[in-house]
């Protein structure tokens, strides 16, 4: 069965109801990890050293010791814990994959056997994928959860909660930037926060993250943007210049600009009809906290909505270029903004 969030599992720690066999994954490795831990403990109530097994599944599996062990009956406690940790499906071989079809079949009620997976994530819409074909396998004869990459609201309070912990503070803006920076990711918002923290035991600010955390390309394609935004065509170009000289792709560098300019563009024409910002939100599909779209409130104050519209129409013919021209995608991309300075130059 494919459960419905952590919600389910809680029900289940609470209740002692475990499924023979989980599958935890997901890109919100902590999350994943934490679960982990928890059912783990639940399960494994005395003489762990008899009734738990492991071993790393970002390396080739023995098989045949995991099915001893999880075959095996518990020592003087009610179940047995088996635990496959972070495995790469793409290293089992056709037999592996039928041996662990045949454990998952075979597995007794007094034993939980939790296949973790947080680096090599299954491509579910690729059937005949190794990760698929574990992940229906538990689906069939026990459960799958998966965790997605929390929220930039959730992964803000995270955050803040670490900072917290360790004697610092982060405020929403800042927590908020920082996600956008880890590009949501949970584990690295933790390590990251706990850097900031021993250099700002007063409390984290903005130019703290800017100085010290090291943007995702969603960041710093987004700070291209706000170069241009505060007209700096020097800047704006020397960011251009790191993001390739990085091997970032002119593509994906054109995509999430052309997003930073719908955001002011939705928020201009939301704005001009007097639609509340948190309806807006809504209508245009902006979930968590809407973080870009606030960004969006707050940048298209600097154009005419004539001006958004003339920037998108340079964004759209410049992505027309880079799909159906030979040309160089990042003489595409400069020539671009070069044309955008000229338009907000005019005003």
């Amino acid at each position: 069965m494919i459960l419905a969030g952590s919600k389910q599992l809680d029900g289940m720690l609470r209740d002692g109801s475990f499924p023979r066999l989980l599958l935890l994954w997901g890109e919100d490795g902590p999350a994943v990890q934490k679960y982990q831990r928890r059912l783990e403990k639940a399960v494994v109530t005395a003489f762990p050293d008899f009734n738990s097994y492991r071993c790393d599944g970002k390396a080739p599996i023995d098989l045949d010791a995991l099915g001893d062990s999880a075959l095996a009956l518990p020592v003087m406690a009610p179940r047995r814990f088996a635990l496959v940790d972070d495995l790469n499906a793409d290293l089992l071989s056709a037999g592996d994959m039928a041996k662990l079809q045949q454990l998952a079949e075979e597995l007794p009620e007094e034993t939980l056997l939790v296949i973790t997976m947080r680096s090599a994530l299954p491509d579910l819409k690729k059937k005949g994928s190794k990760g698929a074909k574990v992940h229906a396998l538990c689906d069939r004869h026990g459960g799958a959860c998966c965790f997605q990459r929390p929220t930039a609201s959730a992964a803000a309070q995270l955050a803040a909660a670490e900072a917290a912990r360790l004697g610092s503070s982060l405020g929403r803006e800042e927590g908020l930037l920082l996600a956008s920076y880890c590009g949501r990711d949970s584990q690295r918002m933790l390590v990251e926060t706990q850097k900031l923290a021993a250099h700002s035991p007063d409390g984290i600010t903005a130019e703290d993250i800017r100085r010290l955390v090291a943007p995702v390309t969603e960041a710093r394609v987004f700070d291209l943007s706000d170069r241009m935004i505060a007209r700096d065509y020097t800047a704006a170009m020397a960011t251009i210049n790191d993001l390739i000289f990085q091997r970032e792709s002119p593509v994906t560098i054109l995509t999430i600009l052309s997003m930073a300019f719908v955001d002011m563009y939705r928020a201009a024409v939301a704005r001009k009809q007097g639609i509340p910002d948190a309806e807006a939100k809504k209508a245009y599909g902006y979930g968590g906290s809407g973080y870009r779209y606030d960004k969006g409130v707050q940048n298209q104050r600097r154009f005419s909505l004539p001006m958004l519209e003339d920037i998108l129409e340079l964004l759209a013919r410049a992505d027309g270029r880079m799909k159906a021209s030979g040309i160089d995608p990042r003489v595409v991309l400069e020539t671009l903004v070069a044309d955008i300075f000229r338009r907000m130059e005019a005003g």
